[in-house]
């Protein structure tokens, strides 16, 4: 079958849960890039029907991971929605920054691996987990709006396609690429608006 066809098959084969939720999603990363406060209520929702289709199918670590994006949600619409002295602006990350991040990263897959081995044993564990951990950390610096989020996002959906092909998901692999492209452009109008509220260069 071709690879047109799988992704029709898949189509078909989605809950209409499932399918809301992918829109939701989307959304959630077009108003994201936009800086636009209502990426969070998008965000909210579609991770709300993820965390239920994946308790229907019992991955309830997935379900958990998004009840944690559900969590987050909240927390990027208060932080983001706040104006005059209190209002977010996009910052940088420093060197330091960086390496605290990858530094907790790295240590946080190794923790979860060493105990997660123990019971799943499955091709690519070791990515999945690593992917799943800078996930949640990209999620972070996303709430705080940190410039480079974009690049981690970018870095973590191009890795996740590994994942996805090991398990033949070309629609989710579909949407993984429409995230990458939305990361992207998110970088660069995040970059436009940095730019504009300060007077220095990079």
């Amino acid at each position: 079958m071709s690879i047109l066809g799988l992704l029709v098959d898949q189509w078909v084969q989605q809950s209409i849960v499932e399918v809301f939720a992918v829109i939701l999603s989307v959304c959630y990363v077009w108003l994201a890039t936009q800086e636009s406060v209502w990426c969070w209520p998008a965000g909210f929702l579609s991770t709300a029907l993820f965390a239920y289709v994946y308790w229907d199918v019992t991955l309830i670590f997935q379900m958990l991971l998004n009840v944690y994006y559900m969590a987050a949600a909240m927390w990027g619409f208060m932080s983001w929605r706040k104006q005059g002295v209190n209002k977010l602006s996009i910052s940088r990350m420093h060197l330091f920054e960086h390496l605290y991040i990858l530094g907790i990263g790295t240590i946080g897959t190794a923790l979860v691996y060493f105990v997660a081995r123990q019971w799943f044993n499955y091709d690519l564990v070791l990515l999945d987990i690593g992917v799943t951990v800078f996930a949640l950390l990209a999620t972070y610096l996303t709430i705080v709006k940190k410039l480079e989020n974009w690049c981690y996002w970018t870095v973590i959906n191009a890795t996740s396609i590994l994942l996805l092909l090991e398990k033949e998901l070309y629609l989710t692999i579909l949407l993984t690429l429409i995230y990458i492209i939305l990361a992207v452009r998110g970088l660069v109008y995040w970059y436009t608006i940095y730019k504009r509220e300060n007077t220095y260069e990079f």
